[in-house]
């Protein structure tokens, strides 16, 4: 049966590194180390303000062009998948595919929260399976610093107050990275086996923002339940996941979750019943990094040395709305 397979990955991190201790003191908010503490973050990755999402992305599209070793007539479509576009109009997908010098005849753009990247990663893999396309490129750009800077400004201004830090912590959180990567066609075996996505879009509510040209930003975001009501959309999901791979939790090689912070890492672990040394944790030094998670600790992996052929992986991806999705594929 024809599978999709990652052929290549590539990643791209925002260069200035930033401590999560500077920025709440430039917040001038009391407790320099909450996010330190709280969710074991010390570090996160910052790109110039001026920076759009393609110029990020770019860098990490071509490292995954490079390595896939195919000729860019044979890219088919592009997918961005980023929180954050250049412009309304057209689609950031148009604007990575020119500047790459890609002629793809499908170019669009894919939004989901955090979750972006995976959802682009489900429509690449329905095209390939229909056999409708051959070779896709799947790339995702996060410039979160953004909302960090607002929020800052906003609690140094009193626009924001000590009562304000619970629903704006996850604004010191997040960090700055772009991720892509090209599938294709398999027929061996080996390639992704199963997505599958759940959502709970009652609680949409939980994580929201909203920005007109920054100006005026709304954010909120209720890191304790939000994870409260991830975990458990996980745990209910893990058991059909195996299932159907016809997999044990022995049987995973390799495990990426998607990384807020220390306590959800851990505890994803434990729903999933895998140990952390087959796994990657990126959020120490670089936050929360949106829908660049799962193609930077990817990438991360490669860089290691650990996608070993053969070996199974599975990653789970979520995202605001509240949604949810566990990825199987034998590498």
């Amino acid at each position: 049966m024809l599978q999709s397979h990652i052929y290549s990955v590539g990643s791209e991190l925002a260069k200035n590194a930033v401590t999560t201790r500077d920025i709440l003191a430039e917040a001038r908010l009391e407790d320099t180390e909450i996010v330190e503490k709280s969710l074991g973050i010390t570090e996160v990755r910052q790109a110039p303000i001026s920076m759009l999402p393609s110029e990020l992305a770019v860098p990490a599209a071509e490292k995954a062009l490079i390595e896939s070793g195919l000729a860019y007539h044979e890219i088919d479509a592009v997918i961005y998948c980023g929180i954050e576009r250049d412009c309304s109009e057209p689609a950031t997908a148009h604007i990575i595919a020119c500047a790459l010098g890609l002629t793809p005849s499908i170019c669009f753009d894919v939004a989901n929260a955090c979750h972006g990247f995976t959802s682009g990663l489900q429509v690449a893999d329905s095209f390939i399976r229909s056999g409708t396309l051959n070779h896709v490129l799947v790339v995702t750009a996060e410039l979160s610093s953004r909302i960090t800077r607002k929020v800052a400004e906003m609690f140094r201004q009193g626009e924001l107050t000590q009562n304000d830090v619970k629903s704006h912590i996850g604004a010191f959180t997040i960090g700055d990275a772009a991720g892509a990567m090209i599938l294709g066609p398999s027929e061996d075996g080996k390639g992704i086996s199963q997505i599958r996505c759940e959502s709970l879009s009652r609680h949409h509510a939980l994580c929201s923002y909203d920005h007109t040209n920054w100006g005026n930003l709304s954010f909120n975001m209720d890191m304790g339940r939000i994870s409260a009501v991830t975990l458990k959309l996980i745990k209910d999901m893990v058991g059909p996941t195996y299932q159907d791979l016809n997999w044990s939790s022995e049987d995973v090689d390799l495990f990426i979750p998607h990384q807020v912070g220390e306590r959800p890492f851990v505890k994803v672990m434990e729903i999933v019943g895998v140990d952390k040394e087959k796994s990657i944790a990126t959020y120490p030094k670089l936050g929360n990094l949106a829908s660049a998670t799962i193609p930077v600790c990817y990438d991360k992996m490669k860089q290691q040395g650990r996608l070993l052929a053969g070996s199974k992986m599975l990653w789970v991806s979520s995202g605001s709305g509240i949604v949810a999705s566990t990825v199987g594929l034998t590498l």
